[in-house]
């Protein structure tokens, strides 16, 4: 196995204690950024004399629910994404002037990034998102509910796309670039696999599609589910020499959720075409992802052309 996108990290300077130093200033940047424009947007709405939206109490908001009520889902997911920025600023400001590498180097070892490959991650997994939900409506189509609403759907699709690939390519090239990179360049390839993931699954155990679940298996369900699409995301990154493929894999699981089936415990609610009362885990969704991940493996690599890189990937 290649450790070629790893050793990018050394093209740097690649000391314990920038990685360190870098992760804290960029979730510094990320938790101020992200409250701070929060805050301004809850104060506007608390003193918008608009009776039809306010600022609930934590008292009075429902498990799974947004705090602030009367404002439509586009604005709401508008301002969850604001952190982003200042989280894709922390990690470049990282790379940078703490590693003094380049910016590229968390992408791809070539000169020039994979679009070609971006596009093959995005497509393919899109539309095995589209045969999951497919296959889940034609089991239990008495769990959903048409919600489609044109004018706010279409509305939201150029939105949904900008900002959730923002949200999506900002945590790759945190969790799959700069830490991978950094713990793999020092404790090999596996430990990078490892770690990132873990932490990529912590970090999601707070959404309400984890908190509002009733069952210890539902629960076990989504931590197995959340760390298994981190461990594959880092595996994707290695075998195929760059992040590329791991970036569209990413932003088509969140477009297509977002755009396809939304839920009274969504993280972030959307107008999207079907609704669900609430999203219920099961061990199901491990065996049905394991699946779609294994034939997306076998689409890229065996029957997609794809660039050849030096060193490229697993073996």
């Amino acid at each position: 196995m290649s450790d070629a996108y790893i050793q990018l990290a050394r093209q740097g300077r690649n000391h314990w204690w920038r990685y360190l130093l870098g992760s804290i200033v960029t979730l510094i940047l990320s938790i101020t950024g992200g409250t701070l424009t929060l805050g301004l947007f809850v104060a506007y709405i608390a003193n918008d004399n608009n009776p039809n939206t306010r600022v609930l109490s934590p008292e009075a908001v429902a498990a799974g629910q947004p705090f602030i009520v009367g404002v439509s889902p586009l604005v709401l997911y508008i301002v969850y994404n604001l952190a982003f920025p200042f989280f894709l600023l922390g990690i470049y400001l990282s790379i940078r002037f703490l590693h003094r590498r380049s910016f590229r180097t968390l992408i791809t070892p070539t000169r020039r990034i994979s679009w070609q490959r971006i596009s093959q991650g995005f497509i393919v997994y899109f539309l095995l998102i589209v045969v999951e939900v497919s296959i889940s409506y034609a089991l239990s189509p008495e769990a959903f509910t048409l919600n489609f609403q044109p004018w706010a759907f279409i509305s939201f699709i150029p939105i949904v796309v900008v900002l959730t690939s923002l949200q999506t390519s900002t945590e790759e090239l945190f969790f799959r670039g700069y830490l991978l990179q950094g713990i793999g360049s020092r404790f090999g390839k596996w430990l990078a696999i490892l770690l990132p993931s873990i932490l990529f699954m912590l970090l999601h155990l707070s959404n309400p599609e984890v908190t509002t679940q009733d069952s210890w298996e539902a629960v076990a369900s989504l931590v197995i589910y959340y760390f298994m699409i981190g461990a594959f995301l880092a595996w994707l990154t290695i075998k195929d020499n760059g992040l590329e493929l791991a970036l569209g894999v990413h932003a088509a699981n969140n477009i297509a959720t977002f755009l396809l089936v939304t839920s009274n415990n969504s993280v972030i609610p959307s107008p999207a075409i079907f609704s669900v009362s609430k999203f219920e885990a099961d061990f199901g969704i491990v065996i049905l992802t394991a699946m779609s991940l294994w034939i997306f493996s076998f689409v890229v690599f065996r029957l997609l052309r794809h660039p050849q890189r030096n060193g490229r990937g697993m073996r």
